[in-house]
C-alpha cells in the first residue's frame, strides 16, 4: 500500500531530484485501476507559469510505437497483413532490402536494414529539406549498406516502424494519422491523442518540451517529430497512455492470438512488437519509453502485480525515467535486490 508517510517520502525524493536536475512533468501510479499516487514537478510552460492539469498534452516520442504496433496487429487479424511477407509486398518502393526480410522483423527491430536518416546519403542530399517525401526516399534507403541479415542480430531504429506506418497506409487506404485516430485511439478511449505531422500542430494545453544549456537554465526546444512516422508521432494526455496499460490487461482492440504475439520477446533484444518484455527486481515487466528533444516518456507495466507506472516529462535530459521508476518501485515494494534486465532508452535520433 501506500501510506500517507510514503507517499511524502516519495514525494520529498522527486522534488529534491527535480531541484537538482531540471526535472519537470507529471507520474501516476496505479494499482487494479486504483491511482496510487499522482504527482507534477515543474511547470507546462515556464514563461506563462503555466502548472500541469490531466488535460496536458506531451510528446510521446517513441512511447507512440506500441500504438503503432496495434494498429498494424488489427490489419493482421483482419487477414490482411501477413507478418512473414516481405514489406514490399504492401510497399513496393522497398523491394530492393533483403529478400529475407519481413514484418515481424522490422516490429522487433531485428530488420538489419540501415538507420537511413543517420546515413551519409541522407545528410548529403536531403538534410537542408523541410519536409521531404518519406516514400520518395524509400529506394534511396534500400541502396544503403544493411546492419546484419534480417534476423541475425537486433538494433532499434525509427525506419522500422516508418515502414510499419506506410504498411498501414497502404493497406488500410488512409493516412496514417486518420487509421489511428479512428482505428485505435477512439476505440481504446484515447480521446485526446493525436498523431501529429512533421509540420507541427497548434494543440489545446500542449505542453512545451525544454532543454538545458551549459549553465543549467532550462530553454524551449523547438518541436521536432521529423522522420517519426509510426514511431514517435504522438501527442496525447497521461490518460491517453493509461489506456495502453488498460488494453494490455484486458486484451483490447486484437484478438489473444494477435496479443501473443505482440507480448512474445525476440530472443535478439527481449523485444516483442512495440514493446520491451524483462524482469525489474524480479517481476515481470512490459515497458516502452520515448526521448528526444523536449521530452522523456515512460510507460511500465507489472502484469502479475497490475502495477503501472506512467512518466510523461517535458525535460529532455537526464535519466530521469530509470531514478523516477527506482525511486516508485523502493517506495511501493520496498528495496529489493533481485535480478533486473536492463531496458536501453531512448534518447533520440540525432
Amino acid at each position: 500500500t501506500m501510506n500517507e508517510n510514503k507517499i511524502a517520502i516519495l514525494n520529498q525524493r522527486i522534488d529534491d531530484y527535480a531541484r537538482a536536475e531540471g526535472f519537470s512533468g507529471v507520474i501516476r501510479v496505479t494499482h487494479k485501476d486504483q491511482i496510487l499516487y499522482e504527482h507534477s514537478v515543474g511547470y507546462a510552460d515556464i514563461a506563462e507559469q503555466r502548472e500541469f492539469t490531466p488535460n496536458s498534452r506531451f510528446t510521446f516520442y517513441s512511447l507512440s510505437k506500441p500504438f503503432c504496433a496495434l494498429g498494424l496487429m488489427k490489419l493482421w487479424d483482419k487477414g490482411l497483413v501477413n507478418l512473414s511477407a516481405h514489406p514490399s509486398v504492401y510497399v513496393p518502393e522497398v523491394a530492393g532490402l533483403h529478400e529475407s526480410l519481413t514484418v515481424h522483423h522490422l516490429l522487433t527491430h531485428t530488420s538489419g536494414i540501415p538507420d537511413f536518416f543517420k546515413t551519409h546519403a541522407f545528410y548529403k542530399n536531403h538534410k537542408e529539406e523541410k519536409n521531404p517525401d518519406l516514400r520518395a526516399l524509400l529506394p534511396e534507403l534500400c541502396a544503403c549498406p544493411a546492419f546484419f541479415l534480417p534476423g541475425e542480430s537486433a538494433h532499434y531504429q525509427n525506419t522500422n516502424f516508418i515502414l510499419s506506418a506506410l504498411i498501414i497506409e497502404n493497406v488500410s487506404g488512409m493516412a496514417y494519422a486518420d487509421y489511428m485516430r479512428e482505428e485505435v485511439f477512439l476505440p481504446l478511449g484515447m480521446t485526446t491523442a493525436v498523431v501529429e505531422p512533421p509540420t507541427g500542430l497548434d494543440l489545446p494545453e500542449r505542453v512545451t518540451g525544454y532543454e538545458k544549456a551549459e549553465d543549467g537554465t532550462l530553454y524551449p526546444a523547438k518541436r521536432n517529430v521529423f522522420f517519426m512516422l509510426g514511431g514517435g508521432d504522438i501527442v496525447g494526455r497521461v490518460d491517453d497512455v493509461y489506456c495502453l496499460n488498460h488494453a494490455i490487461k484486458h486484451k483490447l482492440l486484437v484478438s489473444e492470438e494477435a496479443w501473443e504475439r505482440i507480448l512474445t520477446p525476440a530472443p535478439q533484444n527481449h523485444k516483442g512488437y512495440g514493446c520491451t518484455l524483462t524482469t525489474w527486481h524480479g517481476k515481470r515487466r512490459i515497458t516502452h519509453n520515448g526521448g528526444f528533444i523536449g521530452f522523456r516518456t515512460l510507460h511500465v507495466q507489472l502484469p502479475e502485480d497490475d502495477f503501472d507506472i506512467i512518466l510523461l516529462s517535458n525535460t529532455g535530459f537526464g535519466d530521469t525515467r530509470k531514478v523516477i521508476s527506482e525511486y516508485i518501485h523502493d517506495c511501493f515494494y520496498g528495496e529489493n535486490a533481485a535480478p533486473t534486465q536492463d531496458v536501453e532508452m531512448d534518447t533520440g535520433y540525432i
